[in-house]
């Protein structure tokens, strides 16, 4: 640091420093600190030192270390400014000279020495700082601070790692009368008080990362600058068919009540993507499942209920404005969910899409207004005009004797099913896109979404688009596993990977025996997990490994593939080589469907999964371009008559069959 030369003057930016209401001051300290202060600024006039010291009282020398002071950092970022200027404050930490002194009989005397103790032995203080880190010691809620627990734990092994450093019973901080304990506890809950996370982490506590939690502004003007999302669990009944019977009669069950995941854009209110949740509790790989189908291109569903109609005003967004395919919004308002809170949700949104993410209060629908809304008027609209709807929570009271004879009703015909109440999200979805909306001026949400995107009577805004490697690959939008690659070119082995107890590979892997004992990132689509997308460690992307054995056969899900694999280790599957796993698992259920709504559940959930359309990757010429020409047709090739002779086929070793 370059010294200041004699004479010259500093030039004080007393705007950025932090201000000090002496009002709040004892009144010997009042009269101090305003004369300081008045020194302070006819310095930064640059008066001349002996004018000040006359009119102020504080000497030159005395001035100029106050300005040292005030120029200090401090530990919440910013300078000491006029809080150095208090009598009494300290800017800097003690700092002990004098070697310490051996108390028996008293424990006054030795200030500081446990710090100078850390300086002396940097091992010790890094020991002391993974007590925290590491969750040994923890803050646990008592009083307003909390007290520290595991600390008896940690200080034996202080005192271990002391004497292992060759300190014995006549240094500190063995000579002491009580070994520096108290001194210990003071500093671990002064590192856990100068830093929340730390504090935060010690105690527990799941806390938001500093990249998703920058201050944003609560008004939105475009679209797709802020989106609202929230997971909606639907008050009504539902039931999954086991099978029918040859005179036309089905035989259902009743289900677990479904989650309705959804993100609006606040800007339009469109709705950009939505999916259903079938499980007892929504989760991660729901939330991301969600923010996918809102960036993934929609098309128009199919209805197959009678007297359905689409409106033609309405339309989903990416379906009638094919700008809006792959982008992304800026920020994205939802509340403390722990599926929200997953370091795997967290990190698809802040890094792979790059948006920042405003956590609101839980249970506070206020903070998120048109999410809730939008909630309220599907509830009102679909949802309790349907067969089988429960009665709200506020008149669950008064209504709790009908709940009870609905509940009792073994009719099940009318209640629907998770594939009909998808169908129908679809159609509401679709026309409410195309209904005339009271909150933006009479417009429907897709005209003011194509007022925003084309730029009809305003600025168009400006579309953040996915990069090309997501959009061939949606896959990648979710968080990496690495794998390592498995194989023996002795025993002509292949090079395979297994992720959740299958074998992947393809041909390009099996042709590259140098891949083995590496890892690899893999990216897995917990919705399709026929094949999954790979990199290397420098980056290069292999094609696609697909399953081997019937795996590969029928689309299936992260859950289903954890929910077999359980059933088999708890022996419950009738299971052998060959057979089709997802058929014995549901055999499976289905023979606890009329037991167990869970079951019936478990169920439902696999007949919605192969009911979704599932496509690997996304075809951007059908998007861009529109569809493909239809093929021109080929002749048909003569039959081949008289009989046919078996080609002999050669399985090379390290493929499954």
């Amino acid at each position: 640091m370059a010294t200041r030369k004699r004479g010259e003057h500093q030039v004080l930016r007393l705007a950025d420093w932090p201000k000090v209401d002496a009002r709040a001051l004892p009144d010997s300290q009042t009269e101090v600190y305003q004369a300081r202060a008045a020194a302070i600024a006819a310095y930064s006039l640059a008066l001349p030192l002996r004018r000040i010291e006359a009119d102020t009282g504080v000497h030159r020398v005395t001035l100029l270390r106050l300005i040292a002071r005030a120029q200090r950092p401090h530990s919440d970022g910013r300078l000491w400014g006029y809080r150095a200027l208090v009598p009494q404050a300290h800017v800097r930490a003690y700092e002990r000279g004098m070697m310490p002194r051996v108390l028996v009989h008293t424990k006054a005397g030795n200030a500081g020495a446990f710090s100078q103790l850390l300086m002396r032995h940097p091992s010790l203080a890094r020991q002391l700082r993974a007590e925290v880190t590491g969750g040994k010691v923890k803050l646990e809620a008592s009083g307003e601070r909390g007290r520290l627990s595991g600390l008896k734990a940690a200080i034996g092994r202080f005192q271990k790692s002391c004497r292992e450093l060759g300190l014995g019973i006549g240094d500190y901080p063995l000579n002491q009368h009580d070994k520096a304990v108290r001194s210990l506890a003071r500093t671990l809950r002064a590192w856990i008080d100068d830093n929340f996370a730390a504090a935060a982490r010690a105690s527990g506590t799941r806390i938001k990362p500093a990249s998703a939690l920058r201050q944003s502004t609560r008004g939105v003007l475009d679209a797709f600058d802020t989106v609202e999302f929230d997971a909606h669990k639907i008050d009504l009944r539902l039931k999954v068919i086991l099978e029918r019977d040859p005179l036309g009669g089905e035989h259902s069950v009743e289900i677990e009540r479904v989650w309705l995941l959804a993100v609006i854009d606040v800007a339009t209110r469109c709705v950009l993507g939505w999916s259903l949740g079938l499980g007892r509790e929504c989760n991660r790989f729901d939330a991301i499942e969600t923010m996918k189908r809102a960036v993934v291109p929609s098309s128009a569903p199919e209805l197959t209920l009678p007297g359905l109609r689409l409106m033609p005003s309405g339309g989903f967004v990416s379906q009638a404005l094919p700008q809006t395919a792959f982008a992304c919004w800026r920020q994205i308002r939802l509340d403390n969910a722990r599926a929200h809170l997953a370091t795997t949700s967290l990190d698809v949104l802040c890094d792979t899409l790059g948006c920042t993410a405003d956590f609101g209060p839980a249970y506070e629908p206020d903070d998120r207004p048109f999410i809730e809304r939008f909630f309220g008027t599907l509830t009102a609209t679909l949802s309790r005009r349907l067969p089988g709807a429960l009665p709200p929570r506020k008149r669950q009271a008064q209504d709790q004797a009908i709940a009870r004879r609905r509940l009792k009703d073994p009719s099940l015909q009318m209640i629907v099913t998770s594939q009909e109440l998808t169908e129908l999200l679809e159609h509401t979805i679709w026309n409410y896109h195309g209904t005339p909306h009271s909150g933006l001026g009479g417009l429907t949400p897709l005209e003011m979404m194509r007022r925003h995107v084309l730029g009809i009577d305003r600025p168009p805004v400006r579309l953040r688009i996915l990069p090309t490697l997501l959009r061939e690959q949606p896959q990648l939008l979710h968080d990496p596993v690495l794998c390592r690659v498995r194989g023996q070119i002795a025993r002509g082995e292949r090079p395979y990977i297994t992720y959740m107890h299958v074998r992947y590979t393809s041909l390009q892997l099996a042709k590259r025996p140098g891949l083995v004992g590496q890892q690899l990132r893999v990216h897995a689509d917990p919705q399709d997990l026929r094949q999954l997308v790979v990199s290397t460690s420098s980056g290069e992307i292999l094609e696609p490994l697909l399953a081997s054995g019937p795996w590969r056969n029928h689309a299936h899900s992260l859950w289903l593939r954890r929910a077999f694999f359980k059933a088999k280790r708890q022996r419950q599957l009738d299971f052998a080589d060959g057979d089709d796993p997802i058929e014995a698992f549901l055999a499976h259920r289905r023979k606890e469907a009329r037991r167990s709504k869970r079951a019936a559940s478990d169920i439902a959930r696999v007949q919605h999964e192969r009911a979704r359309p599932q496509s690997s990757s996304v075809d951007l010429s059908a998007v861009m371009n529109g569809p493909p020409d239809a093929p021109e047709p080929r002749p048909v090739p003569g039959l081949v008559s008289g009989p046919v002779k078996a080609r002999t086929l050669r399985i090379e070793p390290g493929f499954s069959r």
